[in-house]
């Protein structure tokens, strides 16, 4: 006759315990997005400005007779750094509100990316770029003046 089995009061499993150890996440800004200097319409007309977001380049549409001059414009520029082959994301406002005074001109905001890759591998330091252009509707009645705003573009590791 066979032995009774004894029936069993504990069990054992292993698991393992895993890292990665990744280098910070860093942001530069390399330029700033500037319109540059640009004239408003003589007629009741609307102009829209924009600063192309991949490019930089500088464009007047609409039925208003404003005009660009020649001055420096472009787009804001970033160099993001960190651990490389890792993917972050980007995040930019919606708009920027640039004031002369009492003045407001809102500008909407376009980012190049919502997100991206830096270059190289574990072990090793990335980089990638990227812009943000933007537009605005510049009216026949906006104030004469220097507008400026200021906004926070951030990156994080995904």
């Amino acid at each position: 006759a066979a032995a009774p089995a004894a029936a069993q009061s504990s069990a054992t499993a292993s698991a393992t315990s895993t890292t990665r150890i990744v280098a910070p996440i860093t942001l530069t800004k390399d330029t700033d997005l500037a319109f540059g200097t640009v004239v408003r319409s003589a007629d009741a007309n609307n102009n829209v400005i924009t600063i192309n977001e991949t490019t930089g380049a500088r464009t007047i549409t609409g039925t208003g007779t404003g005009a660009l001059v020649t001055s420096t414009s472009g787009r804001a520029t970033y160099t993001v750094g960190g651990e490389g082959g890792q993917t972050f994301s980007i995040t930019v406002p919606a708009s920027v509100t640039m004031t002369s005074g009492a003045n407001n001109l809102v500008v909407t905001l376009t980012g190049t990316a919502t997100s991206g890759t830096l270059s190289g591998s574990i072990g090793s330091a990335g980089t990638a770029t990227f812009g943000v252009g933007g537009n605005f509707t510049l009216a026949q009645s906006q104030a004469t003046g220097n507008y400026t705003g200021s906004f926070n573009t951030t990156v994080a590791y995904n």
